[in-house]
């Protein structure tokens, strides 16, 4: 569907979402509606909340899809990398498509990362070293990859390792360090947020706040979250760099893709 049909079906999801909410909030009230109506006006809204959600996943698709129609830009691979540039840390898939649309308006599903970096290795093998980076996985202690999480082939292993779940800590953190967030509540704003509330468990402003308020909220955040990254970092950065030690006695293919585990156990 075109970007005008899906707004239209939009609207309508909207409208039909406000309308049963304002009627179980009367029936609520009333002690006479029975409970099972009540039930099933919750469950007619909760109905309508994922018809609402599937429309804006299509909205975003057909956007993205649109600009990179209209204006061209660099091959999905370099845009991946850039993004793990500015990121600095290695990154699940689920945060990268969240993170390419809130920053660039560019829907790129989780599932394509998979892929593309089968495809980088592909490209690896035919002329290793022929690019500046690849995307790779980043590797386990024992030497195998981590393919929950994206890096660059081009940051340096200790970076690259993922050596307990206190890493794994650091780089969930490292989601609101990166989002550097001014002006309005836009994308990025509420995908920090999000974040904030998930990892941090704060709750995010109301959508009465100010802007003040916000920014207020903003600096408490990234004040927590610096905090609590160098805490981690005090003891995890050492350990990183011991094990990044043995790994790079691996072969360079190792290094970056990693090491087969029937190999390791050989």
């Amino acid at each position: 569907m075109s970007v005008p049909v899906v707004r239209d079906e939009l609207v309508t999801t909207l409208e039909e979402s406000l309308r049963v909410a304002r009627q179980l909030a009367d029936d609520a009230r009333d002690d006479d509606v029975p409970v099972a109506e009540l039930v099933a006006q919750a469950t007619m809204l909760g109905r309508l909340d994922e018809r609402r959600e599937e429309l804006i996943d299509q909205l975003r698709r057909t956007a993205s899809a649109g600009m990179r129609a209209t204006q061209p830009g660099p091959p999905i691979r370099e845009v991946v990398l850039a993004a793990l540039d500015e990121l600095g840390w290695p990154q699940n898939a689920g945060f990268l498509e969240e993170y390419l649309w809130a920053k660039r308006q560019l829907q790129l599903d989780s599932r394509a990362f998979a892929p593309l970096r089968r495809d980088e290795r592909r490209a690896w093998q035919r002329t290793p070293g022929g690019r500046a980076a690849y995307i790779v996985p980043a590797l386990n202690p024992d030497g195998t990859a981590n393919p929950r999480w994206l890096s660059s082939s081009a940051w340096d292993l200790d970076r690259r390792v993922i050596a307990s779940p206190q890493t794994e800590r650091l780089l969930d953190l490292q989601k609101i360090a990166a989002l550097r967030v001014r002006g309005s509540r836009g994308p990025l704003g509420t995908l920090l947020e999000r974040y904030a509330q998930e990892i941090l468990e704060i709750d995010p402003p109301p959508s009465s706040a100010t802007a003040a308020q916000t920014a207020a909220w903003r600096a408490h955040v990234r004040a927590h979250t610096t905090a609590l990254i160098w805490q981690i970092r005090e003891r995890d950065d050492p350990h990183r760099q011991r094990v990044a030690r043995r790994l790079a006695r691996l072969p360079g293919h190792d290094q970056l893709w990693g090491q087969e585990w029937a190999q390791r156990q050989g």
